[in-house]
C-alpha cells in the first residue's frame, strides 16, 4: 500500500496488568509512524487483577484510546467479537493480544502485504511458547484443513490485518478460540484471499496464558464442530 492507511486497532485484555500499558504505548508508536489517522480500543475482558484501571489510565491519557468493559469474563473468542463490532471507525482493522508478546511495529511488514481487498495473516517466528502449545496448534491447523480446506499456517496468531468491508459481510458467531478459523473460513469461502507474513514472538512478561486450559479447548470443539454441521447443512439445501 503506497499511501499511508488509517486503522482502526483494539487489543483484547484479561489479567495483563503488568502487560497492557506496554503493549497500547507499542502499538500507538507504530500506528502513528505508519498511518494518517487511528483509533484504538481496549476490550477489557472482565479482570480480577487491576488490567481495567490501567486500561482506564491509559485512555484517560490519550484521546484517541478507548476502553470496553466486560462485567464477566467472555473469553478470548467474546472479547475479540466485541472488538471487531468496535473496529468501525476505518477501512483496516488490526489488532494484537494486550500481553505483549508480539511487537505491533511489524504491523509495517502486514503493511507491505495489504492490498486494502486481502487479509494479512501474521504466522509466529521462533514461538515463545511451550512444546505442548506448539504440538497443539500443529495439531489444530492439521485438523482445520482436514475440516474446512483452510491452510494458514499459524490461525491464532494474533496479529492480522483485516478489510472492514470484508469483516462486514461475514457474521461472527464463535465465543471461543476458535473465532480466528471461523473469520478465516468465511472469508475464504468468499473468495477472499489471505496473504501470509513472519512475525516475531516473545515471552509474556506477566501473567499466564489461558488457551490451553481444557475448558478452552472444549469450547473450541464445541464451535468448530457447530460450524462444520451448518456448512454441511448448507451444502445439502
Amino acid at each position: 500500500m503506497l499511501e499511508k492507511p488509517r486503522i482502526s486497532f483494539f487489543c483484547p485484555a484479561y489479567n495483563d496488568e503488568g502487560n497492557i500499558a506496554k503493549t497500547v504505548s507499542n502499538a500507538v508508536a507504530a500506528l502513528e509512524r505508519l498511518t494518517s489517522g487511528f483509533d484504538v480500543t481496549i476490550v477489557e475482558d472482565g479482570s480480577p487483577d487491576r488490567t481495567a484501571e490501567v486500561a482506564d489510565e491509559l485512555a484517560a491519557g490519550d484521546p484517541r484510546i478507548k476502553v470496553i468493559h466486560h462485567e464477566r469474563n467472555r473469553g478470548y473468542g467474546g472479547a475479540l467479537r466485541t472488538g471487531f463490532g468496535e473496529a468501525r471507525a476505518f477501512d483496516l482493522v488490526a489488532y494484537t493480544d494486550g500481553d505483549g508478546q508480539y511487537d505491533f511495529g511489524e504491523l509495517e511488514e502486514l503493511l507491505k502485504a495489504a492490498d486494502g481487498t486481502n487479509v494479512v495473516a501474521g504466522y509466529r517466528l521462533n514461538r515463545a511458547d511451550s512444546v505442548t502449545r506448539r504440538i497443539q496448534t500443529m495439531v489444530y491447523g492439521t485438523i482445520l484443513k482436514m475440516l474446512f480446506g483452510l491452510s494458514v499456517r499459524d490461525v491464532n496468531c494474533s496479529m492480522k490485518l483485516y478489510p472492514r468491508a470484508a469483516l462486514d459481510r461475514i457474521s461472527i458467531e464463535s465465543d471461543s478460540a476458535f473465532i480466528d478459523a471461523e473469520i478465516l473460513i468465511k472469508l475464504s469461502r468468499l473468495g477472499v484471499r489471505i496473504d501470509q507474513v513472519g512475525v516475531h514472538h516473545y515471552p509474556r512478561l506477566t501473567g499466564k496464558a489461558s488457551g490451553a486450559r481444557w475448558q478452552v479447548v472444549r469450547a473450541t470443539i464445541s464451535d468448530m464442530m457447530r460450524m462444520k454441521r451448518t456448512l454441511r447443512s448448507e451444502s445439502r439445501r
